[in-house]
């Protein structure tokens, strides 16, 4: 697994706790004009909005009516809008700049923290398996979902509609977005020497419930190389990713920097009295 064995305790915890739940039933459509007034758009065919909002593990095999095709239409347009709004804000970033800053802004965790904003969840209708399961909250799902509103929304309203929509959900982002990504330069790093893909795991959490700070790893070859704190899962591994770079230099030999045996350990004064 890739946040080793903790995650998996904590998951097989929290799957304990989904079971006792009661599943919440989605919101109907009479509901639809909270995320309408949150869009800052009003559909004329409702039934965009409810396609955009319904999971394929409520349909039999075959049928169309779920949001995958809207999903497909609403990520080119987003990627669209974002290349657009970027192109205005940052007139001086270069090509390969501004194809990090669109990754940044434009990914699952970005974009399921947006669904979140738009309270999206508890509109979408899944199975009752995927229910019980917390679908409704999985980044994937909330991603997806994000994409095919906008999809909905460009069939409606056209193109200028939902690039103006795009720049009101991303707000300071579109701004304060830079090209760094670490997690991607240290890959790139790794790839170029042939080494193995980074590994990232979650190490614990620390803080309050309402405040958590997350403590991830990185690992290549099992060896640990980088170690980050952050408010979030991704911004972690980020740090972690960070620190990882900090060590290495222009031509360093990779495994030779990270791949090195354990420091020997320093005997203490105590230890050397128990020996004699």
């Amino acid at each position: 697994m890739r946040f080793g064995i903790l995650k998996v305790a904590a998951e097989s915890g929290d799957d304990e706790n989904k079971k006792r739940r009661p599943v919440a039933e989605p919101l109907g459509q009479e509901h639809f004009h909270q995320i309408e007034e949150r869009l800052q758009f009003t559909f004329t065919d409702k039934a965009w909005l409810e396609r955009a909002l319904t999971h394929r593990s409520v349909h039999a095999r075959g049928a169309k009516n779920d949001y995958e095709r809207l999903e497909f239409l609403g990520d080119a347009v987003f990627d669209l809008a974002v290349a657009h709004l970027l192109l205005d804000r940052h007139p001086e970033a270069r090509e390969g700049e501004l194809s990090k800053m669109r990754a940044a802004l434009v990914n699952t965790t970005s974009l399921a923290e947006i669904a979140r904003e738009l309270g999206l969840g508890k509109f979408i209708r899944l199975s009752r398996g995927e229910l019980a399961s917390g679908g409704a909250d999985r980044p994937s799902i909330l991603a997806d979902v994000l994409e095919a509103v906008l999809g909905a929304l460009y069939r409606e309203g056209g193109y200028e509609i939902a690039r103006q929509c795009v720049e009101r959900l991303l707000g300071e982002r579109l701004v304060t977005v830079t090209p760094r990504d670490p997690k991607t330069e240290l890959q790139e790093a790794l790839h170029a020497t042939g080494s193995e893909a980074p590994v990232y795991r979650l190490e614990c959490v620390e803080g309050p419930e309402h405040q958590p700070v997350f403590v991830s790893l990185v690992e290549v070859d099992g060896q640990v190389v980088g170690r980050g704190r952050g408010p979030t899962k991704k911004a972690s591994q980020q740090a972690a990713a960070e620190e990882a770079l900090l060590h290495l230099k222009p031509g360093d030999d990779i495994d030779a920097k990270f791949l090195v045996a354990p420091e020997p350990v320093v005997e203490t004064s105590d230890q050397g009295a128990s020996e004699e």
